[in-house]
């Protein structure tokens, strides 16, 4: 009867922090009700809902959202109109007198183009700071192992020996469980 009640709880462990569940539907499925359920979750300061948490913040989502505003920030770059730098008295009227004698006031001819840039579709240094603090972002999240991928990796595992040995699966888990909780007070 004990063996039953350590699947149920890890059944419903599985479901809370992996499935997008109700307390009300995890209860259900497991079989057991939402008192216990409740009692399990609280139970060990919140693992439960810190694991979800981890789970739900991984680093590819993070990867992703980096990529997203990397992206959002080029597209920004290349759409941006190209502003020249005209010096501003080519920006004023001038009086020109006319061939009757009378003024009136006309802007000089000149071309955009020969002047040099002022605002282009190329970053500038707020653009090119921000580009680098988000690549180095991106690089030092590839880099390292997040907790919710060893959880993820130690959740595979489990289920992999669980198949060929039910008693050493469980005895992995409670060390598993043991690591996670000493990587949080980390």
């Amino acid at each position: 009867m004990g063996l039953k009640k350590t699947e149920q709880k890890e059944y419903a462990k599985f479901l809370f922090t992996e499935k997008n569940l109700t307390q009300k539907e995890i209860a259900e499925k497991v079989g057991v009700t939402e008192k216990t359920l409740a009692k399990w979750i609280s139970e060990n300061d919140n693992e439960w809902k810190k694991l979800k948490t981890s789970l739900i913040t991984t680093k590819p989502a993070q990867i992703k959202s980096l990529y997203e505003q990397l992206e959002r920030i080029n597209e920004t770059i290349q759409t941006r109109p190209v502003v020249y730098d005209v010096p501003a008295h080519y920006l004023k009227p001038i009086k020109v007198k006319n061939a009757d004698g009378s003024e009136s006031l006309e802007y000089q001819k000149y071309t955009e183009t020969d002047f040099p840039v002022k605002i282009g579709n190329f970053p500038n240094s707020k653009d090119s700071d921000t580009i680098v603090k988000i690549t180095n972002a991106i690089a030092k999240l590839e880099a390292e192992t997040s907790i919710g991928d060893s959880v993820n990796v130690g959740m595979e595992f489990c289920e992999f020996v669980r198949d060929i040995d039910f008693k050493l699966a469980q005895q992995i888990n409670g060390y598993f469980d043991m690591f996670i909780r000493q990587q949080f007070q980390n």
